[in-house]
């Protein structure tokens, strides 16, 4: 694993300044190749846009993520493809002999084939505060003014309401036609947009990227069979990302790419799988070097949220050091200082693969056995602490 290590040693970082929020840059498309379609696959199941979906794509390395947006009978907007018979009911294996729009609590008392939970629009952007560096794509399907304005003015309450309006910053509007832009921006001026030309039969690229140079539209995507060096030239002629879609092929992204492409929407194709088609996994290890007291000590640390992480058998080692203490009955994780660090029971569930795969540790977390407020991660099955709030904790 040391081998897939990128290695950067960085400026000293000195513990103990005020943490501060992570800011994420507006140019969403720097280092995400990969758009999870539907909030892409988990247990092997696709196109559910189900609380389980997204929260593994975050998992296994997404950033950016596409969620399906309608109504249901009540008028609450939430995350499905349709109500159709022969469309999402089939998909999401729940039975219905015609087509019937759900209710907004049957929609929600009704699992996507069978084990994965639905989600409104409200859960969606709940999940998007808790994975405060994750992207949505908006595929919401209707064109006319008056469903448009609803729909993202749903959206704009939703977050408002919960107090949280910067997640906006990260929903990116996919627009069907010249304008739904105008329309929208009534509502509210999000930061980034994506053209798709789906509903065009036969696009004029060059009035496209025209269109799109003039309203401030960053991205156009288009169907793969659409996606020719000569229709992406035109695009990327006035300074736009081209996205395809949709694809779970791995050489077909790789000749998507030789032609221009930026990235792909996929349901299977994972960051960490990239590099088998010559491109590298945006997710990376770094060595960073930190000074505790008069100390110098180098950890492996991995960016999560805009913090460093660590493995914390690294930072037991540092200063004073540390025991770490699971308790099984209070599922609680003691850290006691002062004290040589043993074994978590962890080993054996540990992953050499390097496709660090990230998970939020459910466990709880106490110092010397007073609650502490700071989440743990298992990456490839090591568990992994902020380095700042840690290391503070073992200086001599």
């Amino acid at each position: 694993m040391k081998g897939k290590r990128l290695t950067a040693f960085l400026l000293t970082a000195v513990l103990g300044i005020s943490a501060v929020q992570p800011v994420f840059a507006a140019d969403w498309q720097s280092g995400n190749k990969l758009i999870a379609h539907a909030l892409g696959e988990v247990d092997n199941k696709i196109e559910t846009n189900s609380k389980e979906a997204f929260i593994n794509a975050w998992n296994n390395g997404f950033r950016v993520v596409e969620a399906d947006f309608t109504y249901t009978s009540d008028g609450v907007l939430v995350v499905r493809h349709d109500f159709e018979k022969d469309g999402s009911y089939t998909r999401l294996e729940i039975p219905a002999d015609t087509d019937k729009v759900m209710d907004s609590k049957t929609f929600m008392e009704t699992p996507a084939i069978f084990t994965q939970t639905p989600m409104r629009a409200v859960d969606l952007l709940s999940l998007m505060v808790e994975y405060p560096d994750m992207y949505v794509v908006t595929d919401t399907k209707d064109t006319d003014k008056k469903t448009v304005q609803k729909q993202f003015g749903d959206l704009v309450k939703i977050a408002k309401n919960m107090g949280n309006p910067e997640v906006l910053d990260r929903i990116i509007p996919q627009l069907y036609n010249k304008g739904m832009i105008d329309w929208i921006r009534e509502i509210h001026k999000f930061e980034n947009w994506i053209f798709t030309l789906y509903l065009y039969n036969n696009p004029d690229y060059d009035d496209i990227a025209n269109f799109c140079k003039t309203k401030g539209i960053q991205t156009v995507t288009l169907h793969v069979d659409r996606a020719t060096k000569e229709n992406v030239s035109k695009l990327k002629a006035k300074g736009l990302k081209v996205y395809a879609h949709t694809t779970n092929r791995y050489l077909t992204m790789k000749n998507l790419l030789a032609v221009g492409v930026d990235g792909i929407y996929t349901d299977r194709i994972k960051p960490y799988e990239l590099p088998w088609i010559g491109q590298e996994n945006p997710r990376k290890l770094t060595e960073q070097t930190f000074t505790v007291g008069t100390e110098e000590v180098t950890l492996t640390t991995l960016d999560i949220f805009g913090k460093a992480h660590a493995p914390l058998r690294q930072m037991a080692k540092v200063g004073k050091g540390f025991a770490a203490v699971y308790n099984r009955e209070y599922d609680t994780l003691n850290i006691q200082t002062g004290r040589s660090f043993q074994a978590l029971g962890n080993e054996m569930m540990m992953d050499d693969s390097g496709r660090l795969i990230t998970k939020k540790a459910d466990f709880k977390v106490t110092v010397n056995n007073r609650p502490v407020y700071f989440q743990c991660y298992y990456v490839d099955g090591e568990v992994y602490g902020p380095v700042e709030e840690i290391l503070a904790l073992v200086k001599k």
